[in-house]
């Protein structure tokens, strides 16, 4: 993909197993343009802010695992549910740290205010 940062290829391995597929296809694509950039990395923080389908299920399942007799279910079910959120929230990590890297200065200004939505309004 000729025009787009070396650093954007390396974001597209982290996020791939995080995104749908056309997020990948896109970013592959059209990842020379600085504004898809902008967009894609914007898409994929805030998907990565919430929790996703493999969390949410585990949650559930713990939720579900009521009673003494199904303490160690219950456990096991917060453990995938915890580390499911530190991986997740990891990649998210990743995406704030690179986007230096892959966005030009003049829409940097877009991607922080929308990682917190706030800060543009504080002096």
């Amino acid at each position: 993909m000729d025009g787009a940062p070396d650093a954007w290829l390396q974001l597209i391995d982290d996020v791939e197993g995080w995104v749908v597929p056309t997020w990948v296809s896109n970013a592959r694509e059209y990842g020379s343009q600085s504004w898809i950039r902008l967009v894609l990395v914007v898409d994929a923080h805030a998907m990565l802010c919430a929790p996703q389908p493999t969390e949410k299920i585990a949650m559930t399942m713990a939720d579900l695992a009521d009673g003494p007799e199904r303490a160690g279910e219950r456990a096991g079910w917060e453990a995938l549910a915890a580390h499911t959120k530190d991986a997740r929230l990891e990649v998210a990590a990743k995406i704030v740290d690179a986007a230096e890297h892959v966005l030009p200065a003049d829409l940097m200004m877009y991607f922080e205010r929308s990682v917190e939505p706030t800060a543009h309004f504080q002096p």
